[in-house]
C-alpha cells in the first residue's frame, strides 16, 4: 500500500503567479479519487506511485517517490523542453503540449497493467495513450475516475483517470507508456502504476505438484 503525502505544499518562486495557477486545486491531493487494484500486493504484482517530481523534462526522469513502490526502477519521463517542475511538485507547461513516457521492466511475463493520472488544468490527449511492447502496441480502455472544476485560477478541469491492459495473450516483460497533453498548460500532478505478472512454468509446476501432495495427504487421513 502506498503511504501519500496528504497535501502537497506549495513554494514560493519568482513565477508566484505562474506557480500558483499551476498548484491550484492540490489540496484534493489525497482525495485523488485512485483505487487499489484487487491484486496489489500480491505475490508477482508490482507497483510505482508518483506524486512530487524532481525532473521536468528529459533524463534521468522521475523515480517513484510515494513510500511502498516496488517496482522501483521504473521511470516517468517529460520530453517536451517547455515543462519544469514547479513548486508544488507538479510538472508544469504553460506554453507548450507536455509529452510523457513510463518505462518499466517487470522481470517476468506481464498480465495485466493499470496506469492512473490526475492532471490539473488542460487534460490529456486521451486517444494518444497507447502501451507498447517488443512487436507491439495495444490501446487502453479508460475510466474517469473524478472530475472536478478549476475554480478561479483559469480555464479546464482537475481529472483523474485509469487505463487497463490485458496483455496475458503477449509474451512481454517490458513495457513502454506514451501519452501527451490536449494542449498548453497542463499541470502533471501524481501517477500510480500497478503491474501483475504471471508466474513462471516452474512455479505452476511446483504450485500443480503441491495441490497433488494436499490431496493425497488428505486422502490418507480417511
Amino acid at each position: 500500500m502506498f503511504v501519500s503525502n496528504s497535501t502537497k505544499s506549495f513554494g514560493r518562486a519568482a513565477l508566484a503567479g505562474v506557480v500558483l495557477w499551476a498548484a491550484a486545486g492540490l489540496t484534493h491531493a489525497n482525495t485523488n479519487a485512485f483505487y487499489v487494484p484487487s491484486f496489489r500486493g500480491e505475490a508477482g504484482s508490482t507497483a510505482a506511485g508518483w506524486d512530487f517530481f524532481t525532473v521536468g523534462v528529459g533524463a534521468p526522469g522521475n523515480a517513484p517517490d510515494l513510500a511502498g513502490s516496488t517496482a522501483t526502477t521504473a521511470r516517468l519521463t517529460q520530453l517536451q523542453a517547455d515543462a519544469f517542475v514547479v513548486g508544488s511538485g507538479n510538472i508544469y507547461n504553460q506554453p507548450s503540449v507536455s509529452s510523457f513516457v513510463i518505462n518499466y521492466t517487470a522481470g517476468a511475463r506481464i498480465d495485466t497493467v493499470i496506469l492512473q493520472t490526475r492532471t490539473v488544468g488542460a487534460e490529456l490527449d486521451y486517444s494518444s495513450v497507447a502501451l507498447t511492447y517488443a512487436g507491439g502496441s495495444l490501446a487502453g480502455t479508460r475510466t474517469e475516475l473524478d472530475r472536478a472544476p478549476f475554480v478561479g485560477q483559469g480555464p479546464g478541469s482537475i481529472v483523474s483517470s485509469a487505463w487497463t491492459w490485458n496483455l496475458s495473450g503477449v509474451d512481454t516483460s517490458d513495457l513502454t507508456i506514451s501519452f501527451k497533453a490536449d494542449g498548453p498548460s497542463l499541470s502533471f500532478d501524481s501517477a500510480t502504476l500497478d503491474v501483475k505478472t504471471l508466474p513462471e512454468p516452474g512455479t505452476w509446476a511446483l504450485l500443480i505438484l503441491g495441490l497433488a501432495a494436499g490431496g493425497l495427504a488428505l486422502r490418507r487421513s480417511r
